[in-house]
C-alpha cells in the first residue's frame, strides 16, 4: 500500500479530540476509574462498601461529590499519580514479555 500523506490529518476531521477538553475528560475519567478500581479490588470491606454507595448514588450530587465519597479525591493528584503507577508497572511487564520474545 502506498503511503497516505493525507492521513497526518486525519485528526482535525474527529472534533472531538480537541473540542470541550475530551481528551482531558477521557483521561482523567479513566485515572479514577483505575484508582477506584484498585480501592475494590484491592482495598477493605469499607472501600467496597463506599463503592457500592457511590454506585447507589447516581446523579444526587455534583459528580466530584459522589465520586469523592467512593474515596476518589479528584481535586488532588493522588489518583492521578495512582494511575500512572499502575501504567508504568503495566509497560514494564509488557517490556520484559517483549524481551523473552513473548508477542501478543
Amino acid at each position: 500500500a502506498k503511503e497516505n500523506p493525507e492521513i497526518q490529518y486525519e485528526w482535525a476531521r474527529i472534533p472531538h479530540f480537541y473540542y470541550n477538553f475530551y481528551v482531558f475528560q477521557y483521561a482523567t475519567g479513566f485515572a479514577a476509574a483505575t484508582f477506584l478500581a484498585e480501592k475494590v479490588v484491592h482495598g477493605s470491606t469499607e472501600d467496597r462498601q463506599k463503592y457500592l454507595e457511590y454506585l447507589k448514588a447516581g446523579s444526587s450530587a455534583y459528580p466530584l461529590e459522589v465520586i469523592a465519597k467512593a474515596g476518589v479525591d479528584m481535586e488532588s493528584t493522588d489518583y492521578l499519580d495512582a494511575a500512572f503507577e499502575l501504567f508504568e508497572n503495566r509497560l514494564n511487564e509488557l517490556e520484559k514479555l517483549v524481551e523473552k520474545g513473548i508477542h501478543l
